[in-house]
């Protein structure tokens, strides 16, 4: 079909194509206007020359050659990119997502009859730059799954559909993530005997220096691979004539992308144009390294998209031509799944309770909630009762005769030990351990005269870099309960769900994967009883690994498991040939059954093995075996029932009242800035704030002079990750809250933490039993093993977190394809959740995500710069744009230039909330990159024109150096031009309303919750001036920001932390212990998303 056909029929139709998307409809509002620029653009020109055909925000578009109103092709719901022309012009190929995961498709010209030619049913595949072969039977396309992190290169018969992996990308078999190989942009020589494409070792987050790619030809015939092209800057996108004498491709030269034009008969090669937008060598190349380009029809030209526009660039000289167009862009979208929520007000309901054991009879419940224990009866409408004992309490377990509980204690000063305390509190509680360690999950053995316990290093628990992977290595230990030498059993790994065997000289345990079964009255090696394991949450990894929990019933046919925090019963076949069975619980093989919708944080056999007993949130369930055997997961949950376990703390709310005089105030509220002003705090919201002497001020106020100073509002880290926290036993007063407290921040969104824990710290500091800033949290991600395979499974999964974490926020995480992230908004908006998420570097997956109505995106996007079509989408759908500029997407980030150009930064402030190892691995690690040219500051000036343009712009730092990293953002934001004004905008109201709490924090305003910050100097004329922080106030209570003493209304100095005044050589070990442990998990720990 020639060109000019295309744009009649085009023309005509003006709809979407003939296939019907089947992906779940998202309806509500539409998103409109016209532009006259594209970014990151895939085009193609049609055979006759008359035609190009470009993506733009998921439509396929077709424009005159010498451009005009380019008429849509393809539209709708789908995300259809990377069109490519037939040989004959009749037919195109793109890659579309239309039936709910992405594949390769043909279709006419016109957009009609649209076929898909792979044929992809389940998993998130990625496919990328489709080319034809000169005969027009075969289309050649990369493939990438998200475990193997690599694009192939594979062919499709375009009849049939039969594929062919022509560079596999593990050509052995298991080759380690740096010797996998990628072959992208392939194009196929005139004569249809090779390939030329652009290949490298290693995966899509692989990084290093340049170069990462070189060019290189494919022998179809012998399937052998030959480099044409090797350069300093790497070679990338091939282009060939029609004639196939000439190839031209992307480089980069003095760190600027540009285009080459090689020729392919005698090897000379050329500068043709430069600059290029950047090119993707930096981020995820998951769209290419750059979008298609193309030879016009008569060699004389490239036609390409450059700086927002489509140009056409002469051969013979370079020169640089415009293809004017105009598109209308159309999209339809949810309702803004974005609110505003009160902080909470009131007494402290606790959220999540930990570990609830039912007692022997059944007729009671223990538990563990911000390391105190109660204890409850098992029926509803009981209020719990508190436990007398000393010290932070966890994990309480019963005696077999009811009477007596056996839990730990821990702190980070102290480390822990084993308790017993009577169940009715008659009687004093006893610590049978006389040596300090971290204890975890004590139990009872048969007969109650000893106690069983994991024992790990307390020092290597406290250097630890993060616990969110799994438990500490430990040791399995005996203690009798009336005095004695407490007895080493053995090393069991990684271990957890300490239970009793059937035989009483045993216990289980599950471990690294396995549940084995270890004597306890002689050192023995464990024996091996079923290996229990799963496809891992995260995409990145196929290799099965070890689930969150796992215990097996008395007769050890039945595992109970928790996988995604949803529970499953899972049938256990006996020994075969004397060898343990091992059961990948996420194959169908191992009908697994599931049993629970909305899910479940802690997970516990009843004592008569007949029943299982599970906690959400604050609820406890109890379930009898025989009621699971049938049934949906919602039925069988709902057979389980609940009991609210409704622990109640009263909330921390300081009593008086304070002025504030005389200092400069920028309050946020536009661009209002107060001189000489009053800001009055009653107990712990802003009451006044205007000129001096503007408002009555309440009789006993304390007035405290601020002449000279600058206040404004706390920050707020839109973007936050607590790692270093404690997780399962919790650290009363970890020092990531205080030190962010101690830097400004006064609120933080923790996007991502891999267990409800979160919450109890939370709970903690609302109730004032730890200083540190609001902590509010997505919880655990929704991940691709989260159930989301229709719209109720979406609402079951979500309403754990707006019914039992009572969070408004939620971060999905690459969760499966396209159809169920859609389910993921129907089940937001069904609740009213603010689900935000990220790309991950993959342009794609952002957009997708941007056009189903997110209400964020967490990290840069992976492309720069950004152009009016993507600018006006962002504006317009108000989907909030948190850049992150210190762990970034699509160029190398500044960190390594922050800790190289602070190298003062730790220092006597610092040393007392951050320990000083941290600090050196993050300091260390760090590697120096440049600002300018295709550097982070691109980056940050893209952020800044999306805030200016009237986008949500948000600071987030990704907790890289808890508090202090705030401000390093804050400095690399400035980096692309942005004013201080701006900044500060975006680190408070702008963050407060990304996170959904502008109503209370944000601004000063009357009204407002007391978290403000008092600067020595100005911040408005340097945005470096609010590391001058002096005072911090947050919830009315107001600090000193060196030491986190209290100034009003107590004055109060701060508990010291358990690493303050460390000497060096403890220092040098705890740095060390801390890399070891980076080491073994391969950073893996610290990547919380």
């Amino acid at each position: 079909m020639a060109g000019s056909a295309v744009l009649a029929c085009a023309a005509m139709a003006m709809a979407p194509s003939a296939w019907a998307d089947t992906l779940p409809p998202l309806t509500g509002r539409v998103i409109e206007y016209d532009t006259r620029e594209v970014t990151w653009p895939a085009l193609d020109v049609s055979p006759d020359g008359k035609t190009i055909l470009f993506d733009l925000l998921g439509d396929i578009y077709a424009l005159p050659s010498g451009g005009g109103k380019a008429q849509p092709v393809m539209t709708g719901a789908a995300f259809d990119t990377q069109p490519v022309f037939s040989p004959d012009g009749r037919h195109i190929a793109f890659v579309s997502d239309r039936d709910g995961r992405e594949n390769l498709w043909i279709a006419d010209a016109d957009g009609g009859n649209a076929r898909r030619v792979s044929q992809e049913t389940g998993g998130a595949p990625h496919y990328g730059s489709p080319a034809w072969s000169p005969d027009g039977r075969t289309l050649y396309v990369s493939r990438m799954i998200w475990g193997v992190l690599a694009f192939e290169l594979w062919s499709f018969d375009v009849a049939s559909g039969k594929a062919d992996v022509l560079v596999k990308a593990q050509p052995h078999g298991d080759d380690p993530h740096p010797q996998r190989r990628n072959a992208m942009g392939v194009v196929a020589s005139p004569d249809g005997k090779s390939l030329y494409y652009a290949t490298k070792a290693g995966t899509t987050w692989t990084s290093g220096a340049l170069p990462h790619w070189t060019i290189a030809r494919f022998d179809l015939a012998s399937r052998t691979q030959h480099d044409v092209v090797t350069t300093p800057g790497g070679g990338m996108r091939p282009v060939l004539s029609h004639d196939g004498r000439l190839m031209a491709y992307v480089t980069r030269e003095n760190e600027r992308t540009v285009l080459r034009l090689h020729d392919l008969t005698d090897g000379t090669d050329r500068l043709l144009h430069g600059p290029l937008d950047p090119d993707g060598q930096s981020g995820g190349y998951y769209v290419d390294l750059m979008p298609r380009m193309v030879f016009s029809a008569d060699d004389r030209s490239i036609v390409l998209g450059l700086e927002g526009g489509l140009k056409r660039i002469a051969v013979s000289d370079g020169t640089v031509t415009d293809i004017p167009f105009e598109a209308h862009v159309r999209h339809e979208m949810p309702l803004p799944l974005r609110s505003q929520h009160r902080v909470d007000t009131g007494p402290v309901h606790v959220r999540v309770i930990q570990t609830p054991r039912l007692s022997p009879d059944g007729k009671q419940v223990v538990f563990g909630a911000v390391g105190r224990l109660y204890l409850a009866a098992n029926r509803k409408g009981v209020k719990p009762r508190r436990l007398d004992v000393p010290g932070a309490a966890w994990q309480p377990s019963w005696s077999d005769d009811g009477r007596f509980i056996t839990y730990v204690t821990w702190t980070a000063k102290d480390g822990g030990h084993v308790w017993v305390a009577a169940a009715d509190g008659k009687t004093a509680p006893r610590r049978i351990t006389t040596q300090a360690a971290f204890y975890s999950e004590p139990l009872f053995l048969a007969g109650g005269k000893d106690v069983v316990a994991f024992s790990a290093n307390q020092h290597d628990r406290l250097y630890r870099s993060a616990e969110s992977l799994g438990p500490m290595p430990s040791t399995l230990v005996r203690v009798p309960v009336d005095g004695g030498e407490m007895r080493a059993l053995g090393d069991v790994g990684a271990a957890m769900d300490l239970r009793r065997d059937p035989d009483p000289a045993r216990v289980r345990y599950y471990a690294d994967g396995w549940i084995s079964s270890q004597a306890v009255d002689a050192e023995e090696p464990a024996r091996h009883l079923v290996k229990l394991i799963a496809r891992p949450d995260s995409q990145y990894f196929d290799t099965p690994a070890p689930l969150k929990n796992a215990q097996l019933s008395a007769d050890g046919r039945t595992a109970l498991v928790r996988l995604a925090s949803q529970l499953y019963l899972v049938p256990v076949p006996g020994a075969k040939d004397g060898a343990a069975p091992t059961i990948t619980v996420t194959d169908p093989a191992a009908n697994a059954r599931r049993i629970t919708a909305i899910g479940a944080d802690y997970m516990d056999w009843a004592p008569d093995m007949r029943s299982l007993l599970w906690s959400v949130g604050s609820t406890v369930r109890q379930l009898a075996v025989t009621s699971a055997q049938n049934g949906a997961p919602a039925a069988i949950e709902k057979r389980a029932g609940g009991i609210a376990m409704d622990v109640v703390l009263p909330r921390d709310v300081p009593k008086g009242s304070l002025l504030l005089r005389g200092a400069r105030v920028v309050t946020m509220k536009a661009d209002q800035v107060i001189d000489d002003a009053d800001v009055l705090i009653v107990n712990n919201r802003i009451a006044g704030v205007g000129p001096r002497g503007s408002f009555k001020i309440p009789p006993g106020t304390q007035v405290r002079d601020m002449t000279g100073k600058f206040i404004l509002p706390g920050f707020i880290d839109a973007h936050a990750h607590w790692f270093e926290t404690r997780r399962r036993i919790l650290d009363i007063g970890h020092w990531d809250f205080s030190a962010n407290l101690a830097y400004g921040v006064t609120a933080g969104l923790d996007v991502q933490t891999f267990d409800p824990d979160v919450f109890g710290y939370a709970d903690m500091i609302d109730a004032g039993l730890m200083v540190g800033e609001r902590a509010f949290s997505t919880g655990e991600g929704v991940f691709r093993n989260s159930p989301m395979a229709s719209r109720e499974e979406a609402i079951a999964t979500l309403r754990r977190y707006s019914d039992f974490y009572r969070t408004p926020n939620i971060k999905q995480y690459m969760v499966g394809d396209r159809a169920e992230r859609r389910h993921l908004i129907e089940g937001a908006q069904a609740l009213g959740l603010m689900p935000t998420t990220e790309g991950a570097s993959d342009y794609r997956l952002d957009l997708t995500q941007m056009l189903d109505g997110y209400a964020g995106n967490e990290h840069s996007l992976p492309i720069a710069p950004i152009h009016d079509d993507l600018k006006q989408m962002l504006v317009r759908s108000r989907i909030s744009t948190v850049p992150t500029m210190l762990v970034l997407y699509g160029a190398p980030g500044p960190l390594g230039a922050m800790a190289v150009g602070h190298q003062e930064d730790f220092d006597a402030k610092l040393s007392r909330f951050v320990p000083e190892a941290v600090f050196a691995g993050k300091r260390d690690s760090a590697q120096w990159n440049r600002a300018d040219g295709q550097g982070f500051a691109l980056f940050a000036r893209q952020a800044s024109d999306v805030g200016k343009t009237g986008g949500l712009l948000g600071v987030g730092s990704h907790s890289v150096v808890q508090g202090l990293s705030y401000h390093w953002e804050l400095e690399a934001m400035a980096s692309g031009g942005a004013g201080a004004a701006q900044i500060l905008q975006a680190a408070t109201i702008g963050s407060a309303e990304v996170i959904g709490r502008a109503l209370d924090l944000g601004s000063i305003e009357p009204g407002k919750l007391a978290d403000l910050l008092v600067l020595d100097r100005d911040p408005l004329a340097d945005i470096r001036n609010t590391r001058s922080l002096s005072l911090v106030m947050q919830n009315g209570r107001l600090y000193e920001a060196a030491t986190l003493n209290e100034q009003w209304p107590r004055v109060q100095r701060r508990e010291a932390q358990w690493f303050e005044g460390m000497s060096k050589r403890e220092v040098a070990r705890a740095i060390s212990t801390a890399a070891a442990f980076e080491e073994k998990q391969g950073n893996a720990a610290s990547f919380e998303y």
